[in-house]
């Protein structure tokens, strides 16, 4: 019995040292993680503050409507048009590029750009889809697409408004 003891306790013992090798691991690079994703948030953010960039989404919210069946493709805006909305669709595909894909998390995105990238959605969408036919390939801007629909799913007003309750009353956990 003591034999059988002997025999087993280093196997007991190299169990549990592995389970905590195995524990400490996932937390190092959960940590390095989300390291890497709070720099990807703040360098989009940064960029999305920039003279340039607000001045494409203001032309892009500017722009009026096409009739019916005149939608023209991305492409075939007039330069002064397709800059800036080319400008915007790109920057949004890659924040949904990287929350599609899990590199940064979608809520503090979400609740930063929410409203806004639906709004520029809408307004880009008759020429994306226009530009997808010519192309042949449905999922141009695909990753844009998703995050505008995501944004308007979960609803940044009411995911903020949570938020700041939650902060003001003290039962946001802050660890």
């Amino acid at each position: 019995m003591i034999d059988v003891a002997l025999n087993v306790l280093p196997v007991i013992i190299s169990s549990v040292a592995l389970a905590v090798a195995v524990i400490s691991g996932r937390r190092q690079w959960r940590s390095a993680r989300n390291a890497n994703a709070v720099a990807a948030v703040l360098k989009l953010f940064e960029e999305y503050r920039t003279d340039e960039q607000r001045s494409a989404r203001r032309a892009v919210l500017q722009m009026k409507d096409f009739p019916v069946g005149t939608v023209p493709a991305l492409r075939n805006l007039p330069d002064d048009l397709r800059v800036p909305c080319e400008r915007v669709a790109q920057y949004f595909d890659h924040v949904g590029l990287l929350v599609g894909h899990r590199l940064v998390p979608a809520r503090p995105m979400i609740s930063f750009f929410g409203f806004g990238c639906a709004a520029l959605w809408r307004k880009l969408e008759p020429c994306i889809i226009a530009e997808r036919e010519l192309r042949d390939v449905g999922y141009y801007l695909g990753y844009f697409e998703g995050f505008a629909v995501l944004s308007e799913k979960i609803g940044a007003d009411e995911m903020n408004r949570n938020v700041t309750i939650h902060m003001r009353s003290g039962r946001m956990r802050l660890e």
